[in-house]
């Protein structure tokens, strides 16, 4: 025997680089939280943008008005503990429900949802109706709108939007291609 071959290789691959734990054991994970404060910009020549922007803001502002009268009616009755589980829901409630209304806010094109097709109207819509009904709860909250009213069209509210964020997570639907 002359040569001897060696079942090693003379010169190994170059090792890959270093990645994360996340990186290497959930390939193609996305942030859930991550969004931009530019999705709630009124500087935008669009005019669709800016009705759907002012929805949103609508609805947050009117979510986060109402958390914080909730927490000042606990504060006056006295109540420490509801206060500061209120104070903590509505820090959690606002950047959920802001990251929600951002997702539904800059959803591009269409998914199937129970065999319908649902597009970037049908998303202006809810934003639109968002917004009105949390007027509406606004104004009941003054007037007089009972506490089971009021929690099941806050707590509603809030699984809707969820729902309808959760939508615009999933991805759009390719154009049928006739080539």
């Amino acid at each position: 025997m002359a040569a001897h071959s060696s079942a090693f290789p003379q010169e190994l691959p170059p090792r890959p680089e270093q990645t994360t734990w996340r990186d290497r054991n959930c390939p193609g994970f996305r942030g859930c939280w991550s969004f931009s404060w530019e999705a709630y910009s009124l500087a935008t020549s669009d005019k669709a943008a800016l009705a759907r922007r002012i929805c949103m803001i609508t609805t947050l502002g009117v979510r986060t008005a109402l958390s914080i009268l909730g927490v000042i009616f606990k504060a006056y009755s006295g109540s420490i503990v509801g206060m500061v589980i209120g104070i903590i829901l509505a820090v959690f409630g606002f950047l959920f429900v802001a990251w929600c209304l951002a997702c539904i806010g800059g959803a591009t094109g269409t998914r199937k949802v129970l065999g319908m097709s649902v597009g970037r109207w049908h998303f202006d819509i809810f934003l639109l109706a968002s917004g009105l009904i949390h007027i509406g709860i606004l104004i009941g909250f003054f007037t007089g709108m009972g506490n089971t009213g009021f929690l099941v069209s806050w707590y509603g509210m809030w699984i809707l939007i969820f729902a309808v964020a959760w939508i615009t997570t999933w991805a759009p639907e390719q154009p049928n291609s006739y080539v």
